[in-house]
């Protein structure tokens, strides 16, 4: 075992990692629509829904023979042709633009694209019968393959990535604020890429971006990323479309969910559809879809209830094998998620897995249907020195006080969290398990004002015997029968010997540091702590929380003048009451 870990990863060796299983696909369906009139054949083009005419909109594209320079309106029946050039004032012909519906303006934002041998960095804007160049002041770098999105929770146009004239992709993320565009300098993001797919969540208030082209090798990504209004995050997920680039993607306000369809794997197109629900990829099944493409066009059509899909290309088939049809989603939705289902809760199982737990104490969730994925939590995770409350839509609920939580299992299902340092003692709590968006029954747990344990995992469980954890300050050495555990640097403790040991459980501190939190500064226990080698009292120049750590307690221990014996009892005294744990400590004098 490591302590020596940086301090927002909680020690590695409390809990075991578990495989995933994948998800069972479901099954919706396409069906290709007859519009009297319909684009001409076309792919990598704007497309967006226009909330406020209550239609999509189409503009430009790559064509059969050249760039498109027209618009088209649907409204849920048939195509039509909006303002020709002249005499109106239209975007120059392009491929690649990125397009959004900006909702606080009511307006289709528009920016670059690729036309005749030039990459753009102008802003269009269609109010639902003509299109405006706004020429802001300041404008993101000229490209084409832009990722775009209206974040609603921060009323903005989100812009990401791309790809320039000679090659270059991007990594910079840029907002429209109705007047101006303005990067931001996130601390984390996706790597530089371009035709990824993105929109986004209403229900989980994030933009999602799936896929794109990587800059190296050109190679398809098929990582998935959030932005929250100020960063980005990776979400890790053991089932997934396959890399990508140049899929469609919305959100759909019915069900709640991302549909995700086709794009290019580098080798091949595809026509697969996907739904991500905030946590979960599931594939769907369809008996009819479109024929496999890239660059096609789709947006949610909430005035008829159903996604629209036009165009797109083969990419394997030749020059010039673009796509005019209109396709539409119908059917169920993907199927419900299962509802998660808790067998068990114990405190934490190396600190001894009591059936009681305490305010702040960490504890291990077992059942079914748990999560969506395995993981434990990163440094991304964290906000400052605040620990994550979810882990990839991931939520425990006790005594409706939100946990941190840890550590997440799809297969054996566990979730590992800590408890928050409000909630009620004396009594009986419920505790619920939200997986996405389905919740489990409330479970009935015990808690205590103090549910103490030392740190002693069944890998220290020696000839019979169970010792706890126990470190020399040189932080690799531990306090055991020399050679006892083979490859783990050990030795007896000599009197005189301060040494660390550790624990959950153990209650408040001065100065206060609650539950989810790193503790930064030196801290003492709340209740009187006496540890006992033998018969033998103990001094203990530190009790608290460790620096550093959440959630956990360090113990430094001055080893008493004790008889030698590699099986010398050790007990504690926490306010009063005996630990329950029986734990030995190797002493030699």
């Amino acid at each position: 075992m490591n302590f020596g870990v940086q301090k927002k990863i909680r020690f590695a060796g409390l809990f075991v990692v578990l495989a995933a299983s994948p998800l069972h696909a479901q099954t919706s369906n396409w069906t290709q629509l007859s519009p009297i009139t319909a684009p001409p054949p076309r792919s990598y083009f704007a497309m967006a829904y226009d909330s406020a005419q209550n239609q999509v909109v189409i503009f430009g594209g790559s064509g059969v023979t050249s760039n498109q320079g027209d618009t088209w309106l649907w409204n849920g029946t048939n195509w039509t042709q909006g303002p020709s050039p002249a005499p109106f004032v239209t975007p120059s012909a392009r491929a690649e633009p990125a397009a959004a519906y900006y909702g606080k303006l009511g307006q289709v934002v528009m920016f670059g694209g690729s036309e005749s041998g030039f990459v753009l960095n102008d802003t269009w804007l269609w109010n639902g019968t003509g299109w405006t160049n706004p020429a802001p002041l300041t404008s993101p770098p000229a490209r084409r393959g832009a990722a775009i999105a209206y974040d609603v929770s921060h009323s903005q146009v989100v812009m990401f990535g791309g790809e320039d004239l000679h090659g270059t992709y991007f990594a910079d993320t840029w907002v429209w604020d109705g007047t101006n565009w303005s990067q931001r300098m996130p601390k984390t993001s996706p790597s530089a890429r371009a035709q990824a797919a993105m929109t986004y969540d209403i229900a989980h208030s994030q933009v999602v971006l799936f896929g794109g082209v990587a800059a190296s090798q050109f190679a398809p990504s098929g990582e998935t990323w959030v932005w929250d209004g100020a960063n980005w995050a990776q979400k890790m997920t053991q089932t997934k479309p396959a890399p990508r680039f140049g899929a469609a993607m919305d959100y759909d306000t019915a069900h709640h969910q991302i549909l995700l369809f086709g794009g290019s794997t580098g080798n091949a197109d595809v026509n697969d559809a996907w739904a991500w629900d905030g946590a979960t990829w599931t594939a769907s099944s369809p008996t009819n879809s479109p024929s496999s493409r890239d660059g096609a066009g789709m947006v949610y059509d909430p005035g008829h209830s159903q996604f629209v899909l036009f165009g797109g290309e083969s990419s394997f088939g030749g020059a010039g094998n673009q796509f005019g049809d209109t396709w539409a989603w119908l059917g169920a939705p993907f199927a419900p998620q299962p509802v998660p289902a808790i067998t068990s809760v114990i405190s934490a199982s190396g600190f001894g897995g009591f059936s009681a737990v305490a305010p702040g104490t960490w504890v291990e969730i077992y059942g079914s249907n748990l999560a969506p994925d395995t993981r434990q939590w990163a440094t991304t995770d964290f906000t400052g020195d605040n620990a994550p409350t979810a882990l990839d839509g991931v939520k425990i609920s006790i005594g409706g006080q939100s946990a941190f939580v840890d550590y997440i299992s799809s297969s054996p299902g566990q979730v590992n969290a800590e408890l928050p340092s409000n909630i009620s003692a004396g009594g009986t709590l419920q505790l619920t398990l939200t997986n996405g968006n389905a919740a489990s029954p409330p479970y009935n747990i015990a808690v205590n004002i103090v549910q103490p344990g030392l740190l002693a995992p069944s890998s220290f469980l020696i000839g019979g015997n169970q010792y706890a954890v126990a470190l020399f300050p040189d932080g690799a050495t531990y306090v055991l029968p020399t050679g006892a555990i083979p490859g783990v640097a050990s030795r007896p403790a000599r009197p005189g010997d301060t040494i660390t040991l550790y624990g959950i459980g153990f209650g408040a501190v001065t100065p206060d540091i609650p539950a989810g939190q790193i503790a930064t500064v030196s801290n003492q226990l709340v209740h009187p702590l006496q540890m006992i080698f033998g018969q033998t009292p103990a001094q203990v120049p530190y009790a608290g929380l460790a620096p550093g750590f959440v959630g956990l307690y360090q113990f430094n221990v001055v080893v008493p003048s004790v008889s030698t014996s590699n099986l010398v009892p050790l007990t504690f005294n926490l306010g009063g009451a005996p630990g329950t744990q029986t734990l030995y400590i190797a002493v030699q004098q």
